[in-house]
């Protein structure tokens, strides 16, 4: 095994782990802080399969900006 598969495979699985534990949380905050972290796994994916563009974009746009408008929407709610 390669270093790039095995880094594929750890990104894959923090990807599945926290989108599952996205969906359980019963927070809005948490959940949402779980959507960053599977948002930044995504980013590592496209990393390892060679779309630095799309990574890049992954990461600027939405856990930059749209988990940014998410967070200040929760809060405002609450």
């Amino acid at each position: 095994m390669t270093l790039e598969t095995l880094l594929f495979y750890f990104f894959g699985t923090i990807s599945v782990g926290s989108a599952l534990m996205m969906v359980t949380r019963r927070s809005p905050v948490i959940a949402a802080l779980y959507l960053i972290l599977n948002f930044f796994a995504l980013g590592g994916l496209y990393l390892s399969l060679h779309a630095q563009f799309i990574a890049f974009i992954q990461i600027l746009v939405y856990a930059g900006a749209i988990m940014v408008l998410f967070l200040f929407v929760i809060m405002l709610l609450n």
